[in-house]
């Protein structure tokens, strides 16, 4: 992910957190906005480890180097996206009490903006081809 690509990332990120915040405030049973928040933040750290991974793999394919460092970097952040999410949900879930249904619908949210980010950045890079 690059760097104009992360900030943008971010920035959607931060402006659906803003709406959660304002849908939570509207909401009277507090664990419904807590999961609705849980789950898109869950989500959307998802994606960011994912894309950094796949980062990763990308640099090994290109170069076919891979430094022991990077090794141990896809090594530690795939077992924590892996071991990670299944405790997170777990906590949410079974230890907290939050209702599932609405930690789905916060991921979905997620993936929603992040889908359209990715739809946008990909259309504006294909733009209107130019005659020769």
């Amino acid at each position: 992910m690059t760097a104009g690509t992360l900030k943008k990332t971010l920035l959607i990120l931060g402006l659906g957190i803003a709406i959660l915040l304002g849908i939570m405030s509207l909401l009277e049973d507090r664990k419904i906005g807590l999961a609705l928040l849980a789950g898109y933040i869950l989500f959307a750290l998802n994606y960011i480890l994912l894309s950094r991974i796949y980062a990763g793999l990308v640099a090994v394919s290109q170069t076919g180097v891979a430094t022991p460092r990077l090794k141990t970097g896809l090594l530690i952040g795939t077992a924590v996206k892996f071991v990670g999410l299944i405790a997170a949900m777990y906590t949410l879930i079974v230890l907290w009490k939050l209702p599932g249904l609405y930690i789905a619908m916060g991921s979905l949210f997620s993936l929603f903006l992040l889908t359209s980010l990715l739809l946008f950045s990909y259309m504006k890079s294909i733009g209107p081809s130019s005659p020769s």
